[in-house]
């Protein structure tokens, strides 16, 4: 076979081609491999620690905490657009339920509501089922609030809740710079219309869009669950402040339900009811006097306090207190002597004692006897092995 100059060329170009589309190849690897991508994303709960050779360890994001300051944008850097700060209850630091610590708020009032401050961790006796406790934790220093406003949006009572409304906004006012806090309104379900912020004007423009509810109905327990799950990984002093009437229509959870749900929550539970409200004008019937037994249970259950103003000019007052209870609560904290996991209710006792363990007397600069209360949820589930 006669091999011809141009075949010997053709077959020589084809080599040079093939040889450099190798080398591109392999050069694409290498860079590849010098490269890596992005690691795996952390999962809901996860908690990243920087390393400590790191310069500037990163926060997660979105987080209730204290935030380093911000770095201006340099001249080269467009300025992006400052979003509000939201929490997620998924970042927030919580303790988890393998050290079997528990932690208990409780809060000491006189007979007006009053605050009482000034208690040492040796005031305080907790017992377990009966079974006294060796308080491990204690703290008294006044730390932010995350509070949900829970507001029944239905047009069945709607003329009396408008006018408690218009008073709610003043709860605003005893939020502090570092306080969250969200809006949820429910007629048939709960709807967010404010999710964590610390911009009261965010606050207040969801609660300015509550205007004519389209529904009467109140599904209240499902609402109070919804809210309770969405706090329960929220750490610090928290609440729910639920302005509502006390009726439920047909929601999906029994009153049974939303006691056990109650007892098993660290969110304590304020209802502000206008029931008494109705009373004076309609007079109290059983449904109404129901009502109120169900928030009363609920509430202390949760470790709150129900309300039942009679006048509007009573609600102010209200939200002040409330908002003075949950700065000046002392926190808690015990390890229980039966740590079986076995999902058991356990019934918790506060009473304040003295140095020599007899009941404390507590009394004022003329040296009168205090009358106080112990304010405290009545108990917790064990977790389950």
């Amino acid at each position: 076979m006669k091999i011809t100059r141009s075949k010997v060329v053709g077959a020589a170009a084809v080599a040079c081609v093939a040889v450099g589309l190798w080398v591109m190849g392999a050069s694409r690897v290498a860079h590849a491999q010098q490269e890596p991508g992005p690691g795996p994303s952390p999962q809901a709960g996860e908690t990243v620690y920087a390393p400590k050779k790191s310069a500037k360890p990163q926060q997660p994001e979105n987080q209730p905490s204290e935030q380093p300051e911000k770095v201006p944008p340099s001249p080269q850097q467009a300025p992006q657009e400052t979003k509000p700060e939201k929490i997620n209850p998924d970042q927030v630091y919580t303790l988890s339920t393998e050290s079997n610590l528990v932690n208990v708020d409780v809060l000491v009032t006189d007979n007006n509501g009053n605050p009482i401050t000034g208690l040492s961790q040796k005031n305080f006796k907790v017992f377990d089922d009966g079974v006294p406790q060796s308080v491990t934790n204690f703290s008294t220093a006044e730390a932010p609030m995350t509070v949900t406003m829970l507001v029944e949006f239905s047009d069945k009572w709607w003329p009396f809740l408008v006018l408690g409304l218009q008073d709610s906004y003043k709860f605003l006012d005893f939020m502090e710079p570092k306080d969250w806090m969200a809006v949820v309104d429910f007629d048939m379900q709960p709807h967010i219309l404010q999710d964590f912020t610390h911009d009261r004007y965010q606050v207040r423009s969801a609660l300015d869009t509550l205007r004519i509810p389209g529904f009467s109905e109140t599904n209240l327990y499902d609402a109070l669950s919804f809210t309770i799950d969405r706090m329960k990984n929220v750490g610090g002093r928290k609440a729910i402040v639920a302005f509502v009437t006390g009726f439920d229509t047909f929601s999906k959870l029994t009153y049974g339900d939303m006691l056990k749900i109650a007892k098993g929550s660290s969110t304590p539970i304020y209802p502000v009811s206008i029931l008494e409200w109705v009373s004076i004008r309609y007079g109290e019937n059983i449904e109404t006097l129901q009502a109120k037994n169900a928030l009363n249970s609920i509430a202390k259950f949760s470790g709150g306090e129900a309300y039942f103003p009679r006048f509007e000019g009573a609600l102010p007052g209200i939200y002040e207190q409330i908002a003075g209870q949950l700065r000046h609560q002392y926190s808690l904290g015990f390890i229980p002597t039966d740590n079986t996991k076995n999902g058991k209710y356990h019934k918790l006792d506060v009473k304040l004692v003295d140095t020599q363990g007899n009941p404390l007397v507590i009394t004022n600069q003329k040296g009168k006897k205090i009358k106080y209360r112990v304010v405290a949820r009545e108990g917790y589930y064990s977790p389950k092995a």
